[in-house]
């Protein structure tokens, strides 16, 4: 098992990421590029940017919407015209 999910507020992130920006700036060790750490943060915030990427992309809506907009049309065509192909 390589990945795990998490449900995190906003906030809290937003918070840990002003912490953490405000340890590196300061010279904090633990807090530098490639610690634990820091990993964590940059992880989670590349896992937010591609979730709030999908949601602008509007691929769920897509794909809720694709029956109403392809099948319906074509069966109300295939009741309208199927008496004039048998």
């Amino acid at each position: 098992m390589s990945k795990i999910t998490v449900e995190l507020n906003k906030k809290t992130v937003s918070e840990f990421y002003n912490q953490v920006i405000m340890c590196n700036d300061l010279g904090f060790p633990s807090y530098g590029k490639g610690e634990p750490i820091n990993k964590l943060m940059r992880e989670i915030k590349k896992e937010v940017k591609k979730q709030r990427k999908q949601d602008e992309l509007g691929w769920k809506d897509f794909w809720n919407f694709w029956p109403l907009s392809i099948v319906t049309p074509i069966m109300l065509l295939s009741i309208i015209l199927g008496p004039l192909f048998q």
